[in-house]
């Protein structure tokens, strides 16, 4: 991990010492980067997917694990047989190296299985932050709000949406206004306001960034932005994080706190296309980001940029029956769209992201803003091909709109 922080004038030794502990949290052993499986167990339900032996438990509410030899598992360093009972705070070793960290209350038991060996563990080198900054650590007021609840999607796939405790307000001056963010608390204990802010899908991930409160209960709060969190879903695909409420978008950046993983892009666990140098020497983004980026140009009618990131020959299909299009005739119906005042705005909130050599399939949900006021959200899957690291074909696939709701249906 950087060690940038410590030791440096102004930076107080509370925020390097949590910047370690952060670290270890997130890449240490049972960390969130290695995290690769959840999973529940209770009675009368037996067995856990994907892990060896019977996992169930009793009607009295004991664990039992049953294995084989041959399915080199063990305890505590010691290998075990046939029937064993397994007790919360235990730690499981796989025969592939992978081990599963137990927790367990009233009858019911969690799993976090960690693998040593996966993916966004093997390549982390650091987690990238903002430069700390001391007016960030700011007086708050939580207003507590008891019994609310909210309805909060999960990055589940499909999409999952369940109702959350919102307990409170965090109400935060931020360059001399005044705004307030919805806490959640999904799991018991712990309160956190998620947020999107300008940055986020650019600099920051799509998904927003956490502020975990204190656990102080009273309604005056210090607050320190330097400690925001990336949410647990950017290092492992295992976390279904909670993704923020619309009204948790801060119109103001916060430079403040984790920005994104830093992975070594010289040590790939999985099959994507070999690395290339552009002319100037240094490493072209990966095709994933290059197709952030293109939806990026986008959202800010910048049609120029887009047509730059496209190969002459590129050509561009919408399931709406209307067949393909050259890149410059969808543009141009692009460009008609926005300068006629049918939408707004659009934004890009993207949900997955799978890439092979020269391809890229993409899930996200687009967000369509109208000259009235009103909006609507189509969830989208969208499959970009590369020629020589430029976009040569588009293909998207959206839930339709009626066409009374505007000219936006499978153009953008």
């Amino acid at each position: 991990m950087s060690t940038e922080d410590s030791g440096h004038p102004g930076v107080p030794v509370e925020y390097a010492t949590w910047r370690k502990s952060r670290w270890e949290e997130v890449a240490g052993s049972g960390g969130k980067a290695g995290t690769v499986q959840l999973a529940m167990v209770s009675h009368p339900e037996p067995g856990v997917p994907g892990l060896p032996g019977r996992w169930e438990v009793s009607a009295s509410g004991v664990l039992t694990l049953t294995v084989t030899a041959a399915d080199g598992v063990s305890i505590g360093g010691r290998p075990v047989t046939g029937a064993v009972d397994v007790e919360s705070g235990s730690q499981v070793k796989l025969a592939d190296g992978r081990v599963c960290f137990v927790q367990g209350r009233g009858g019911t038991y969690g799993m976090v299985v960690w693998d040593p060996s996966a993916p966004v563990l093997t390549r982390l080198r650091d987690i990238a932050s903002y430069p700390y900054d001391p007016s960030w650590v700011v007086d708050a007021e939580y207003r507590a709000t008891p019994g609310r609840t909210v309805e909060v999607e999960r990055l589940t796939s499909p999409r999952s949406t369940e109702t959350a405790s919102a307990p409170g307000d965090l109400v935060v001056e931020i360059g001399g206004r005044e705004y307030t963010l919805v806490v959640v608390e999904t799991v018991p204990g712990l309160r956190m306001a998620i947020f999107t802010d300008p940055s986020s899908g650019a600099d920051t991930p799509e998904i927003g960034r956490w502020l975990i409160l204190p656990p102080d209960e009273g309604s005056a709060l210090r607050v320190d932005f330097n400690q925001v969190i990336l949410p647990h879903h950017v290092f492992s695909t295992a976390f279904p994080c909670p993704i923020p409420l619309e009204a948790n978008h801060l119109p103001v950046v916060v430079d403040a706190g984790e920005r994104a993983p830093v992975l070594d892009e010289r040590n790939r666990s999985t099959v994507t296309e070999p690395d290339k140098k552009g002319q100037d020497g240094t490493m072209e983004p990966e095709l994933t980001e290059k197709a952030v980026q293109y939806l990026r140009h986008l959202e800010k009618f910048d049609f120029a940029s887009m047509r730059a990131m496209c190969a002459d020959t590129a050509t561009v299909w919408h399931n709406d029956g209307k067949g393909e299009q050259t890149i410059e005739a969808n543009l141009e119906q692009l460009e008609q769209m926005s300068s006629g005042g049918g939408v707004v705005a659009l934004r890009y909130e993207i949900t997955r992201q799978f890439q092979k050599p020269d391809e890229v399939l993409q899930q996200h949900v687009l967000h369509i803003n109208m000259p009235d006021g009103s909006g609507t959200e189509l969830p989208v899957a969208m499959y970009f091909g590369f020629k020589d690291g430029l976009i040569d074909r588009i293909e998207e696939y959206a839930n339709m709109m009626p066409p009374d709701e505007g000219n936006v249906s499978g153009d953008s």
